[in-house]
């Protein structure tokens, strides 16, 4: 068994410093390495070659134009880049705006297929020696697999990793390393396990100190017949993956950094009792009728974007939810007459243990390159620039991981209470369940699924995955 190796540690000093405080800084001169310095820009001299030619803005970036034209070499290159991605529906327009700039710059198009089942399309078009340019994804243990393999470009030698670490936290590094091979690199974040409630109608603990102080609310709410829980773990090929990060969350923060992150490198068995406790806690909400809404049956039909959809119903049908940031839009999109804060609020998910307090997790999606031509260099270089990082934080829908994003980029209300918990952080730690080997990640995902459909069938469900373990990391 080949062991994985990550430290998954507090990754979130960039995030602090891009959202909550201080202020972000450029070097004074470039690093000389197209996409990653923000000291100038260039044109293209009479030989084609690239030159300088603007100074950075007052706020240290460059106009995002003459960032895109950097990244492609001070030259129009035209031709096309095809990216595959989850996103679709407003994420999507919101992620395509942020690469408009880069397109009218370069004269590049950004051909982006979205696809909820990513995983299970990347791999047939790889086993069939067609893969995409880029991909920009969230199951960053497929990533894995494939850079094992040798199936990614090394992207060290398209930007200067050096240059970029000193605006990266390490750890976000370290994660896309392989062998001294820099594979992957991380474009949007979001801070995961928050609790979303209905600031109008929920009366329960707001900053609950303890996850028991929180149920025992939960507990004397659905004694009263008023349901407290509400979820939804539908996603069409990928259903099953909120349950899935919110047994992660509660491993964590129950067990510590440390099992976690042996757990996810495949040296902890599934059927350990750390890691029973953490589904059994999580099934105490989502297997009990009384205290989830619609019961078992209404959480497995039930999309993850309408997931909290029944805490906003008049009258409320039930009163918290758990998801990472970008829940808040998902809500606001649903129900457009909500405010931020004033309707729609969050806290972070309290201590499970005195001893792992403040734990808390990100989540993120990581680029990747499989088609090593100019137009794909181009596009990565851009999308490891400061300057394509701000326009991420400026969609109000990520948190972008370089401190180099001006602190005025981020006006969502959500973005900054986001900022705040990660300010607090005893530690952080990259969503265990995203790292997983894909078998294990989509076998998770089923057994996840299982559990709620039958918990006494758990003993079967976790042998199943540990059976999975024993093949995943060879």
């Amino acid at each position: 068994m080949s062991k994985r190796w990550i430290p998954a540690f507090a990754i979130l000093c960039l995030i602090v410093t891009a959202c909550g405080g201080g202020t972000a800084t450029v070097p004074a001169s470039g690093t000389g390495t197209p996409g990653v310095s923000a000291s100038a820009s260039v044109s293209a001299s009479p030989d084609g070659s690239a030159s300088p030619a603007a100074s950075p803005s007052a706020g240290g970036l460059l106009d995002p134009k003459e960032a895109a034209l950097l990244a492609a070499g001070g030259q129009r290159l035209d031709g096309s880049v095809s990216v595959l991605g989850v996103l679709g529906g407003e994420e999507q327009d919101a992620f395509l705006e942020t690469l408009a700039p880069f397109e009218e710059a370069t004269g590049i198009q950004i051909d982006y297929e979205s696809s909820r089942d990513l995983a299970s399309l990347l791999q047939t078009r790889v086993d069939g020696g067609n893969p995409p340019d880029v991909v920009i994804t969230p199951t960053i243990g497929q990533m894995f697999d494939f850079a094992e393999a040798g199936k990614l470009v090394d992207l060290g030698q398209v930007i200067d990793v050096a240059a970029l670490s000193e605006h990266y936290d390490e750890g976000l590094l370290d994660i896309a390393t392989r062998d001294d091979k820099v594979f992957g690199l991380f474009h949007t974040v979001n801070l995961g396990n928050l609790i979303w409630y209905n600031a109008k109608t929920y009366e329960g603990p707001k900053a609950p100190a303890t996850w028991d102080e929180l149920q025992a609310w939960a507990s004397q709410a659905a004694a009263k017949g008023t349901t407290p829980w509400c979820m939804g773990m539908g996603s069409e090929a990928a259903s099953g993956w909120p349950g899935a990060e919110f047994i992660t969350a509660i491993l964590l923060r129950q067990t510590g950094p440390e099992l976690h992150d042996r757990w996810w490198q495949g040296e902890v068995p599934w059927t350990a009792p750390e890691i029973r406790t953490a589904f059994e806690t999580f099934g105490a909400i989502a297997t009990d009728p009384k205290m989830v809404y619609g019961g078992p049956q209404a959480v497995l039909a039930t999309s993850f974007e309408n997931g909290a959809d029944a805490i906003y119903a008049d009258p409320p049908e039930c009163s918290l939810h758990e998801q990472a940031t970008f829940m808040g839009d998902i809500i606001l999109a649903n129900f457009p007459d909500l405010k931020p804060i004033d309707d729609v609020d969050f806290f972070g998910m309290p201590d499970f243990s005195a001893e792992f307090s403040g734990l808390q997790q990100i989540s993120g999606e990581m680029v990747v390159m499989f088609n090593d031509t100019p137009q794909s260099r181009a596009v990565v270089k851009f999308m490891a620039a400061p300057e394509s990082a701000k326009l991420i934080a400026e969609t109000g829908r990520w948190l972008a991981p370089d401190t180099r994003v001006p602190l005025e980029a981020y006006d969502s209300p959500f973005l900054g209470r986001a900022a705040e918990i990660l300010q607090g952080a005893g530690g952080v730690s990259y969503l265990g369940s995203d790292l997983l080997p894909q078998a294990l990640v989509e076998g998770f995902w089923k057994g996840t699924l299982d559990y709620i459909k039958d918990p006494a069938q758990l003993d079967a469900i976790l042998a199943r995955l540990e059976t999975l373990r024993g093949t995943a990391y060879e």
